[in-house]
């Protein structure tokens, strides 16, 4: 008798896969997509507006996945949560059904491995304080992951509403000590001399240009997922030593940034690259754009199920 799927909430997701474990998860999801092990198409979106809801599958060698997000951002209003969703992950050779997983914690903590593992790899040496811009629900786990993959000893928040900042920073000052939790008044204050900014917002213009970054800066833009958004101007595009994705079929696709930055002629699509071409140290910017991907969902999935 086959045994009944796993349920995996938020609060397991958070225990068995802390940041630096996420992280390391996300390097061996670019070792095997290396080795040809991962799949998955361009996520297709079903309804129209804000309210929509995402369908993305997967393949690994031992299992298939398929993550469902609805994103309704009138939940909210009547206490309920702006992205719902599950993940399902089967056996591939049985067809089983293996798993089913709170997607929206998820994508928090894989969209923040993401950005973590961007950040140790492009981020300048002895990062002492970091910055984060916008603090709705994927902001705590992107707290942590930009903290952990920098050590730095201070961390900048802000966001549209300075009442959420301000939560977020309370509710971060246990899980973060020895680290300096301040919140900022402008998105400009809050990147002043941050050797590593991640953006998790979904602005539909920039929030930052190049004259608001120091000399020596890496930055992830993490939220938009549509190439109507934009979190960083084009002039950062295109004064960047390096801009790196998560996924060049996506990022081609849905990454509003760097699609408007191809509009003004500041880069070449076609030449994106993802993690995977980064060699040596990086001067000046650096840019880590995601839209996200359902081949790091699928190894995450895989990873909670190991664990």
């Amino acid at each position: 008798m086959a045994a009944e799927p796993r349920y995996l909430g938020a609060d397991e997701i958070r225990r068995r896969l802390p940041p630096a474990q996420a992280r390391q998860a996300i390097a061996g999801a670019y070792l095997a997509l290396a080795r040809g092990e991962l799949e998955g198409p361009v996520r297709t979106g079903l309804g129209a507006g804000a309210e929509t809801s995402l369908i993305m599958p997967a393949l690994s060698p031992g299992h298939i996945g398929v993550k469902v997000l609805h994103l309704r951002p009138g939940n909210p209003a009547a206490g309920r949560a702006a992205v719902v969703g599950e993940m399902l992950i089967w056996d591939r050779e049985t067809g089983g059904l293996l798993g089913v997983i709170d997607a929206a914690a998820l994508t928090a903590v894989r969209t923040a491995a993401l950005a973590g593992h961007a950040t140790r790899l492009l981020a300048p040496p002895a990062v002492r304080r970091v910055a984060l811009l916008g603090a709705g629900g994927q902001g705590y786990d992107q707290a942590l992951a930009l903290v952990e993959a920098t050590g730095a000893g201070e961390l900048r928040i802000w966001n549209r509403t300075g009442e959420r900042a301000r939560a977020l920073a309370e509710r971060l000052g246990p899980e973060l000590s020895g680290v300096a939790v301040t919140v900022a008044d402008t998105a400009r204050e809050a990147v002043a001399d941050a050797g590593a900014v991640t953006l998790v917002t979904a602005s539909p213009s920039p929030l930052l240009a190049a004259g608001d970054l120091a000399a020596e800066v890496h930055l992830n833009a993490m939220g938009g997922y549509r190439p109507d958004m934009a979190e960083i101007g084009p002039d950062i595009i295109s004064g960047a030593s390096a801009v790196l994705v998560d996924n060049v079929p996506g990022a081609q696709a849905e990454a509003g940034e760097l699609i408007q930055a191809a509009a003004l002629g500041h880069l070449d699509l076609s030449g994106l690259q993802d993690l995977r071409a980064v060699r040596g140290d990086r001067r000046g910017w650096t840019v880590f754009k995601s839209v996200g991907a359902a081949i790091f969902d699928l190894a995450m999935a895989e990873r909670l199920l190991e664990a």
